[in-house]
């Protein structure tokens, strides 16, 4: 979705034209398109292999509105030429139209784009940002073409079947290293390698993991928190300090005395989102730790959400792999809705599955709810309760 490293929604006239004036050529993430045609089958055919051949590469832009250089076989050589516009009279319309066509004719559905139309010099150049497609990839569905692409640096070419293989193994092999991130970084935590007077008792986690964490984007903390975009409550807290770290930048609670750090929220320069404390415990009336059902599923799908607007401001691309674990946990109880059953927990920790998220749109409790459902029948009940969303 970036042109020049500036995000599609973000580039403006002088952007475009530096892009004509110094030749840029286009490349797996940059194709120049002198129409916009998607009014007969055959052209949204093409239309949508040059979506997805970009989606399933490396995400990227299509600029329409830019003519390029021939070569001696009158074949186009990548480079721009000139600034030839096109013509658009509805511009909400066209949008609509586009969009409509990429979600309804792409499986799975192509979400996130950005559409930026600009002028420049008096004519009108459109920009088509794409994501990255870093859950599985994505197949042309329009009249039943079912077809792959994927982009080189001349252009799209269809997908063999060993190529569509290894995107397949590729999105498998971004989940396992998702889940040992977490382990790992749990492991740590509760090691009190990274906080040391960390109140590790009746811990409870919860992760974000950009499916884009092993890209090399870095967040600027700096210049985000004087955006006021690290808005970032800690669980089961009023008050909160905040710091920088060598992971990135936190938030966290601490005990009535300050001697324990007891919840803290972190942001990792790689988009990670990690949330944890160890107050969601208390004494119940017959004198067991036990935890609220009701209060835990409704601050989890809170901090996910906050944890989600923090991601999106920050302009990391879903999807996301999501889920919480409990830690230090046997014999603590659950109360369901209050009842005191005082169902204990059998083991001392329990990881729930990464649950893949598509976009910022999803809804989050209905994406969760497998996982609190498996909460809940490990205490012998048959589903977990349900909220008001």
């Amino acid at each position: 979705m970036y042109i020049l490293g500036i995000r599609a929604d973000k580039i403006q006239a002088a952007d475009i034209k530096r892009l004509v004036e110094n030749q840029i050529q286009e490349s797996s993430s940059l194709d120049y398109k002198k129409e916009l045609a998607i009014s007969k089958d055959k052209d949204k055919k093409e239309f949508l292999f040059d979506v997805t051949a970009m989606y399933n590469t490396d995400g990227g832009c299509l600029v329409f509105g830019i003519e390029e250089e021939k070569d001696k076989n009158n074949q186009n050589t990548g480079k721009p030429k000139e600034i030839t516009g096109i013509e658009i009279q509805n511009s909400d319309k066209l949008i609509q139209q586009i969009e409509d066509i990429i979600k309804n004719c792409t499986e799975p559905s192509i979400n996130q784009l950005i559409i930026n139309e600009l002028k420049v010099d008096g004519e009108t150049v459109l920009i088509l940002g794409i994501p990255k497609g870093l859950g599985l990839p994505s197949m042309v569905t329009y009249n039943q073409t079912n077809k792959f692409y994927k982009r080189r640096n001349s252009g799209k070419f269809a997908v063999d079947v060993y190529e569509l293989n290894n995107m397949f193994m590729q999105n498998q092999v971004l989940k396992e290293k998702a889940n040992d991130f977490r382990k790992d970084r749990i492991k740590a935590v509760l090691n009190q390698e990274n906080i040391p007077n960390l109140e590790i008792e009746n811990s409870f986690f919860v992760h974000i993991i950009p499916f884009g964490f092993l890209d090399n984007q870095i967040v600027d903390f700096s210049k985000a928190e004087k955006d006021r975009v690290l808005d970032m409550r800690p669980l089961y807290s009023n008050g909160w300090d905040k710091m920088y770290n060598i992971d990135g930048y936190a938030t966290f609670a601490t005990s009535f005395d300050r001697q324990k750090v007891t919840s803290y929220n972190q942001i990792f320069r790689n988009g990670v989102y990690e949330v944890y404390t160890s107050e969601l415990f208390y004494e119940n009336r017959n004198g067991k730790k036990a935890f609220d059902g009701r209060s835990m599923i409704e601050e989890t799908i809170r901090s996910v959400d906050e944890g989600l607007k923090v991601l999106n401001d920050l302009q990391f691309e879903p999807p996301f792999l999501i889920s919480f674990s409990f830690h230090n946990v046997l014999g603590k109880v659950l109360d369901n809705d209050r009842s005191y059953y005082n169902r204990e927990f059998k083991q001392n920790e329990i990881a729930f599955p990464l649950i893949l998220v598509p976009t910022y749109e999803t809804d989050i409790y209905s994406s969760l709810k497998p996982n609190f459902d498996i909460l809940w029948q490990s205490f012998g009940f048959a589903k977990s309760i349900e909220i008001n969303k």
